[in-house]
């Protein structure tokens, strides 16, 4: 099954999902405010537990029809020719079901649930309000931080996207309760006003593949993201942010979604953009502010 195929069928699931709850709203003047000082902002229960357990009960249902043990010795596989599975560099001490082995799985937005999510007006608003009225979606990630994984170093999504047109617009959407056991996101408020910073390599033995870090940092600002199923933080592609090690007993799962504006041109050279490849597919949302259907 190829990209064309899986955009024919994104139904083939048994769908709960419901996009046309999705209230949609413009940002507010505290949203605008929050978005310029601090470089995000949260809104609380944008989208319902229902629905959220609907995706990701979805994506690990195509993990466990295409698991990791299939392809043993790769550091990551494509299910169906579209979705990028990358999984943990080191093994949860846990881990039993094949999501379990999984890190992250890319470009979700070309299928089901997550497709709806990406394309439903709820979201064209609030990203457009910020980007403008063309707008694309190019990368999403499914992250399953199961119990024992590490946390991500801090970093800027803009250092992974070498683009003409800054910033992009990130949008993390809990799946699952994200606290300060399970791993949750600490971010540096007013960091998105700083240039790119240096990005060195997470030497970790057994951290994940392409985990950068910024070292040096002074950390005392940083801000924790607690969030519940359903909330969803809106954040500068330039705002210094990390994550923590899961060292609670259950998972903490979100669906992270990258945009730009329409007509963005890749930078990178050649054997860069030969590697975004795997985990990037980009996809009209938005034009002249209108909802392109999924």
């Amino acid at each position: 099954m190829n990209r064309d195929t899986l955009r024919q069928t994104q139904h083939f699931w048994t769908n709960t999902y419901q996009a046309g709850e999705l209230e949609v709203a413009s940002i507010t003047k505290a949203e605008q405010e929050a978005w310029e000082t601090d470089g995000y902002f949260i809104r609380r229960g944008f989208d319902s537990a229902k629905n959220v357990q609907a995706m990701c009960d979805e994506l690990v249902d195509l993990i466990r029809a295409d698991p990791p043990s299939a392809h043993s010795g790769h550091p990551g596989y494509l299910i169906d020719g579209a979705l990028y599975v990358q999984p943990e560099a080191k093994t949860p001490p846990h881990a039993v079901n094949p999501e379990d082995f999984v890190a992250k799985v890319f470009n979700a937005h070309l299928v089901g649930n997550t497709r709806d999510f990406a394309h439903s007006p709820a979201v064209g608003e609030l990203v457009g309000d910020i980007l403008g009225p063309d707008l694309d979606v190019f990368q999403t990630q499914f992250i399953l931080k199961n119990p024992g994984a590490w946390g991500q170093p801090w970093h800027q999504d803009s250092h992974y996207f070498n683009f003409d047109q800054q910033p992009q617009v990130g949008l993390w959407l809990a799946l699952t309760e994200a606290t300060l056991e399970n791993g949750c996101l600490h971010v540096i408020p007013g960091s998105h006003k700083r240039p790119l910073q240096r990005h060195e390599p997470d030497l970790r033995p057994g951290a994940n593949q392409g985990y950068l870090e910024i070292m040096g940092l002074n950390e005392e600002r940083s801000v924790p993201v607690t969030m519940s199923p359903g909330d969803l933080l809106v954040f500068h592609s330039y705002l210094i942010h990390r994550s923590t090690d899961n060292v609670a007993p259950s998972r903490r799962a979100a669906m992270v979604y990258h945009f730009g504006r329409a007509n963005t041109v890749n930078l990178a050279g050649p054997e860069v953009q030969k590697l975004q490849a795997m985990v990037t597919s980009w996809a009209p949302v938005l034009r002249d502010g209108q909802t392109v259907a999924a």
